[in-house]
């Protein structure tokens, strides 16, 4: 058994699934390529379950887990399983990322499971799952225990700069590799260098690219309400630009 060398935290619909299936087609690296979710949902599992996974110590190892950036109360199990963990995440504009979320649970049929279970415990319940009304759900909780749950956290996940900070308290920045997704998809290979360099592995091998196979959803997002939300998240972002030390322009209205 190997302790793991490498994490894909997240965020959720930002091309996560895209990179982890480059690498698990490098020859240097091995990876189980599903989302073990070890250090969230499987942690009683215990350590020995985990580390027979990666089975090739003599290769680069690891997963991908999108639930890894968000939850943080995970960050500290991480760091105290491996504190040189490598990591890296990936941030796509956050109004179009959680309308792709919310497209996909909607698709699937989760999010009336999901409103329903939140209804079980919330003193006011959702009446609507629309994108819209679920935003201003969202804005009008003042419970962060709520905020965090589904189906809202469709919109807490997009507050990057706070998982960031937060991972940082155990890990040093050097550690971390943060992707722009709209970068990524437009020019994979300047992305996969720094992805390469970060792990320290081979140049990944000529393919062809998973993002050419997009998902197309039925519903189209209303630009009306995707400037309220981009509104809210403006201050987020701006924290974020500060912490990169550059601006995304793509993510500016």
């Amino acid at each position: 058994m190997s302790k793991p060398d490498f994490l894909i935290l997240g965020a959720a619909k930002s091309g996560t699934t895209t990179l982890i299936f480059e690498l698990k087609n490098h020859p240097d690296v091995f990876t189980p390529g599903n989302e073990l979710n070890y250090f969230t949902q499987q942690f009683t599992k215990g350590t020995e379950w985990y580390q027979s996974i990666f089975k090739f110590p003599e290769k680069v190892q690891g997963e991908k887990s999108t639930s890894y950036f968000y939850e943080k109360s995970c960050h500290e199990r991480i760091f105290n399983h491996n504190p040189d963990f490598r990591l890296i995440v990936i941030l796509r504009e956050p109004v179009k990322r959680a309308f792709s979320n919310w497209n996909m649970r909607h698709v699937q049929g989760r999010l009336l499971k999901q409103a329903y279970k939140f209804n079980k415990s919330a003193g006011q319940p959702i009446e609507n799952i629309g994108f819209s009304h679920l935003f201003k759900y969202y804005l009008a909780c003042n419970s962060e225990v709520n905020r965090h749950q589904e189906p809202l956290d469709i919109f807490e996940r997009g507050l990057y700069i706070d998982q960031i900070l937060h991972l940082l308290k155990f890990f040093n920045r050097e550690q971390l590799l943060v992707l722009i997704a709209e970068d990524y998809f437009k020019t994979p290979g300047t992305a996969l260098e720094k992805v390469s360099s970060h792990l320290n592995i081979s140049a990944f091998p000529e393919m062809d690219h998973l993002w050419e196979r997009k998902s197309n959803y039925p519903i189209k997002l209303d630009q009306k309400v995707a400037q309220e939300i981009h509104q809210f998240y403006k201050p987020y972002n701006e924290r974020l630009f500060g912490f990169l030390g550059f601006e995304i322009p793509k993510w500016k209205r």
